[in-house]
């Protein structure tokens, strides 16, 4: 199961989102989300982190915390909380 940790600037559209992304996924991804003061407290067994397109400046600056791909999240489909359309970016950046 892959863990994906998606970050905006407090969390909370993001958790409506990861859930419709989980379930999109049939449950076989994990989706957490961390507001942008907290989210590197959780990065430990993450894949990959999605961030919210308000907060898309901070992509450079969160890319040298992690070891792992960083991608911002379509304003469209985050406007709208496609978990089905983030799920597919998601299966073309960590395979799934």
């Amino acid at each position: 199961m892959k863990n994906i940790m998606l970050v905006c600037n407090a969390g909370m559209s993001t958790g409506i989102l990861a859930k419709k992304i989980e379930a999109a996924s049939n449950n076989t991804l994990k989706v957490s989300a961390y507001s942008e003061s907290e989210y590197s407290d959780y990065l430990e067994g993450i894949d990959l982190v999605l961030i919210g397109p308000q907060i898309r400046f901070l992509l450079p600056q969160i890319e040298e915390q992690v070891t792992v791909p960083v991608q911002a999240i379509s304003p469209m489909k985050y406007g709208i909380m496609d978990g089905k359309g983030v799920y597919e970016d998601i299966k073309k950046i960590v395979g799934g």
